[in-house]
């Protein structure tokens, strides 16, 4: 075999390589870096995680014309694709830690928002209550595997504007929550002043309406409504070292559309003994 063929036969190799790993990066798994200690116990700062993006079904890339793990630096937003998923073998369950997309980050494409990793505490539709650090849904205990809960200076009723819906209207903090409905995709929710700062986000930025409110009476896109229904699913997400973990309880609700995967693996841990161990 001359140098030409042996040049052509690793290209060939090199290209097919590619495509494969982009293919199992896109659709299958994808490797993550824990970057905080906001999952302690469960995950540790450093630990290299295993994201199954078959588990609640992959999600078709958003912003096609970008390069993989750039992390937001190298993209085009010129072409820009409605949020799809393809099927996955199961829903998402609580207690999944999942791995998504930070919502905050609304300058960049969904798809193109850091990676942060939680634990899944309360699903769309559930009802959600946080009593002296403890979580309830739907009226019952969630215990959750790993969770640190501590006691904290946090009373009840004292207002903290950090926290989610980021109004005194709802003296929340990172011990007292709620009670909160998570939205579900086609439920109905009525609009009034009470209850608009916790779905405004919502309306206006994930689910791309314009909102406008005069002496009371709401206006979605020009038109009078009374009431607004969900085009997504929505998630209530907690770290599990819940005083030290920037979770729902600050940015709120977690759309569906920026969910990566299911976090199923620890790769490689520091901690002895972590490494290549199942996350519960």
């Amino acid at each position: 075999m001359n140098i030409h063929n042996l040049l052509r036969a690793a290209t060939r190799v090199l290209f097919v390589s590619f495509i494969t790993w982009l293919v199992i990066h896109l659709f299958f798994f994808q490797a993550f870096h824990v970057p905080s200690a906001s999952m302690n116990n469960s995950l540790k700062e450093g630990d290299y995680i295993l994201v199954s993006k078959l588990a609640c079904g992959p999600r078709v890339s958003i912003t096609p014309l970008s390069l993989p793990f750039s992390n937001g630096n190298y993209f085009l937003d010129w072409i820009q694709l409605p949020y799809m998923r393809l099927p996955g073998y199961s829903d998402i369950r609580h207690n999944d830690v999942l791995v998504f997309n930070y919502p905050v980050e609304i300058n960049l494409p969904v798809d193109e928002r850091k990676p942060y990793v939680k634990r899944c505490v309360a699903l769309p539709g559930d009802l959600l209550l946080v009593d002296s650090g403890c979580v309830y849904i739907n009226e019952r205990s969630l215990p959750i595997a790993g969770a640190v809960v501590e006691s904290s200076l946090a009373k009840r009723d004292f207002y903290n504007p950090n926290y989610f819906p980021n109004n005194a209207r709802y003296k929340w903090n990172l011990d007292y929550f709620g009670p909160l409905k998570v939205p579900s995709k086609g439920d109905s929710v009525l609009l009034s002043t009470d209850n608009i700062v916790l779905y405004k986000k919502i309306i206006e930025t994930y689910e791309h309406n314009k909102l406008e409110e005069r002496k009371g009476s709401f206006y979605i896109n020009g038109v009078l409504r009374k009431a607004y229904v969900f085009k997504m699913n929505y998630y209530f997400m907690m770290g599990d070292n819940r005083h030290n973990s920037i979770d729902s309880r600050l940015w709120g609700f977690l759309p569906e559309d920026h969910i990566i995967g299911r976090a199923s693996l620890i790769l490689y841990s520091k901690t002895p003994g972590g490494s290549f161990t199942f996350i519960r």
